[in-house]
């Protein structure tokens, strides 16, 4: 079981978070309790998030640098600096609760979607994946899962983001 989660800013927005293993799986959740909750009943091996789990410079790193010199959009963490607080937060309270630490990852879901040319549900059905996707949100999340997948495949380059290995590349 592996999962993917777009964390929302704040703890009064909806976050999404997929879980992938025999079926797909969406929820959308408020609080880091609620996210808890889920990865302790779920277990997945590996979590993508949509940020990183440390503050950025306020430039780009070498590793963003290099991602921008190749054309993708993406947020630096150093602009998103409640999202990486609400993270860091959030792995607290999983090492205080649960049994076993989730590997964490970093993933753009632009990116994702470029590099494995994943732009809907009929893509995503092309790769094996089927379910009832509602919102771009939630898609971003099932991008998470598959960035996770790719991750515990060894099908991936590390650029500050881990990004899956092109699928004309295999």
């Amino acid at each position: 079981m592996i999962a993917g989660v777009i964390l929302s800013n704040s703890l009064d927005k909806d976050s999404k978070i997929a879980f992938l293993g025999d079926e797909l799986e969406t929820f959308s959740v408020e609080t880091n309790q609620e996210i808890v909750d889920l990865v302790e009943e779920k277990q997945p091996e590996i979590i993508a998030f949509d940020v990183g789990t440390e503050q950025g410079p306020k430039e780009f790193t070498k590793a963003e640098q290099e991602l921008q010199d190749e054309g993708y959009i993406f947020t630096p963490n150093s602009h998103q600096e409640r999202k990486v607080e609400r993270l860091q937060s959030l792995e607290k309270h999983l090492k205080h609760q649960l049994d076993y630490i989730p590997e964490i990852i970093r993933f753009e879901p632009q990116i994702t979607a470029e590099e494995l040319m994943l732009d809907g549900e009929d893509a995503l059905k092309s790769i094996g994946i089927e379910g009832d996707i509602s919102g771009a949100k939630e898609f971003d999340a099932v991008l998470g899962a598959v960035t996770a997948r790719f991750y515990s495949q060894d099908q991936f380059e590390e650029m500050g983001v881990v990004v899956p290995e092109n699928l004309d590349n295999s």
